[in-house]
């Protein structure tokens, strides 16, 4: 088993994926928000953030059939926690294609999963917002993007 230091940094690795069902995005909410996110996690010490994200969906939505097909971008963000303390996390995002006709379900209880067409993704609260106008433009070119601090 390999070991690894702890680190001093508080920087989150978080790999996301964007999910494509044919024509449509599947976009992750919390129960009681008005925002929306891209499913996916932490990366694991040891994982690449292809694993990782495999493993986040499979904890978040269970066992399917999931193809990474490429990668979409990096998104660097911070955003406040509270009034006193902010996060600081790098988001590593790859298109998921998921087979048309598989129903997607939660695995949380306070979490849940909409399928939007494609030329509605402008219109949801998406976090983070750097991250949205990156996954936009992508739609548009196929170019990956990185959105910096």
């Amino acid at each position: 088993m390999i070991k690894f230091l702890p680190t001093e940094s508080n920087i989150h690795f978080i790999a996301r994926g964007l999910l494509i069902q044919s024509e449509s995005v599947i976009l992750c909410h919390v129960k009681g928000k008005d925002w929306y996110f891209l499913a996916g996690g932490h990366i694991e010490n040891g994982e690449s953030a292809k694993q990782g994200l495999l493993r986040e969906l499979k904890e978040e939505i269970g066992e399917n059939d999931y193809t990474i097909s490429s990668f979409v971008g990096v998104c660097e963000n911070i955003f406040s926690l509270d009034e006193n303390i902010s996060q600081q996390e790098v988001n590593i995002i790859f298109q998921v294609n998921i087979p048309e006709g598989t129903m997607i379900f939660s695995k949380e209880d306070d979490l849940e999963f909409i399928t939007i067409k494609k030329e509605e993704f402008a219109n949801y609260k998406i976090l983070p917002e750097k991250m949205k106008n990156g996954i936009q433009e992508w739609m548009k070119t196929s170019a990956p993007f990185l959105k910096e601090l």
